[in-house]
């Protein structure tokens, strides 16, 4: 499945200014939660969550809303409502998936200075990839 694609399924959603956005406050406070219990001694995988969520809301879902709001297909090809209701979790879980998937640098970077942000030493069971 291509981005197009993906932008033909979801619609058009509205609300989604990263100035503007009511779940951005949700997501900031799950980071949060995460590198909290990281910093408890949680496993070092939950900071590896924690980077990928954070890139993933920051430069992924921003793009993939912005895909979807440039569809102007004619109906019936337009999207439906449940399309632009649904669109957002769509792009949350799309962005998931494309992050944990791939082996980003940032991801990799992200993990290590949350690690020695916690007192987590780097190689100590935890998978970091140069």
């Amino acid at each position: 499945m291509n981005l197009g694609s993906i932008a033909n399924l979801t619609g058009n959603l509205t609300g989604l200014d990263p100035t503007d956005r009511p779940a951005s406050a949700d997501q900031t406070e799950r980071f949060e939660q995460l590198i909290e219990r990281a910093k408890a001694g949680a496993p070092e995988a939950e900071i590896r969550q924690a980077a990928e969520q954070l890139v993933s809301a920051t430069f992924i879902v921003p793009v993939l809303s912005q895909i979807r709001e440039s569809n102007n297909a004619a109906p019936p090809f337009a999207p439906t409502q449940g399309e632009k209701q649904f669109g957002a979790i769509l792009d949350q879980r799309v962005a998931d998936e494309i992050v944990k998937s791939s082996r980003l640098p940032i991801v990799d970077r992200l993990t290590r200075d949350f690690a020695s942000r916690a007192g987590i030493p780097i190689g100590q069971n935890l998978e970091v990839s140069a």
